[in-house]
């Protein structure tokens, strides 16, 4: 029987609403597995999306769905000073995961699941492992199943493209104005991320045919190629500035 993974937005809803019961603790909070009822049952709601585990033969093709839970912190509401009331929040590891999938080219579907072309679930968990007691990872080989679905995939993956645009344009600034004596930190950065986009390119290469053999079209070599030219002719009219 064919197997699908739904997720969304399920914030506030009760699993019984989606796969019929109550989740038990060690599940993941807002991933759902089932078959084709699950899938059918999840169509017809607002805002949650399905994709299709791959069968064997055809995972080559397919995505990764990497998600993961963490236990939340509380804190102390600063709306109410001289209340003791707390609130939970998410932990900083969110904003940190997010930035390394990010770089590896993979799409936020939340704050805890992303859609990727190789599995990135290991670096998670190692991560993890260095700074939470309580967490769970967890991946899937997966493919859209409606067109609404490949439309998620492609906003993800453009909103990363987005990101690293914005990185390579700020970046390119700092080349540009920063001071004299601050120019040699700055210029080390800058080289780094060029040492880096060259992975980054054959990634993106292999990630716009995975897309287009998934029905979801999106320029992602260019993307990146763009970012590189941003900060590479900074460098240069600075060097070629200085030397002038």
């Amino acid at each position: 029987m064919t197997r699908y993974v739904v997720l969304g937005f399920t914030a506030g809803r009760s699993s019984i609403e989606i796969v019929g019961r109550y989740k038990t603790e060690g599940e993941l909070r807002d991933v759902f597995e089932g078959g084709p009822r699950l899938a059918l049952r999840a169509s017809r709601r607002e805002l949650l999306y399905v994709f299709e585990v791959c069968p064997p033969a055809e995972r080559s093709k397919c995505l990764y769905l990497v998600t993961f839970d963490i236990r939340s912190v509380e804190v102390r509401d600063p709306r109410r000073a001289r209340s003791p009331s707390r609130v939970r929040v998410p932990s900083h590891e969110y904003s940190e995961i997010r930035e390394v999938l990010f770089k590896k080219l993979c799409g936020s579907v939340d704050l805890s699941t992303y859609v990727c072309f190789d599995n990135y679930a290991p670096e998670v968990d190692r991560y993890l492992r260095g700074v939470r007691a309580s967490y769970r990872v967890a991946y899937y080989r997966v493919k859209p199943w409606r067109d609404e679905d490949r439309e998620l995939v492609r906003e993800a993956i453009q909103d990363t493209l987005e990101w690293i645009a914005a990185r390579a344009l700020e970046l390119a600034s700092k080349v540009a104005n920063v001071a004299p004596q601050g120019y040699g930190q700055v210029r080390k950065r800058a080289l780094s991320f060029l040492e880096g986009v060259a992975t980054t390119k054959e990634l993106a290469r292999r990630a716009e045919a995975k897309l287009r053999e998934l029905g979801v079209e999106l320029q992602v070599l260019q993307s990146v190629v763009d970012a590189e030219r941003y900060v590479r002719e900074a460098l240069q009219r600075r060097e070629e500035g200085r030397r002038g």
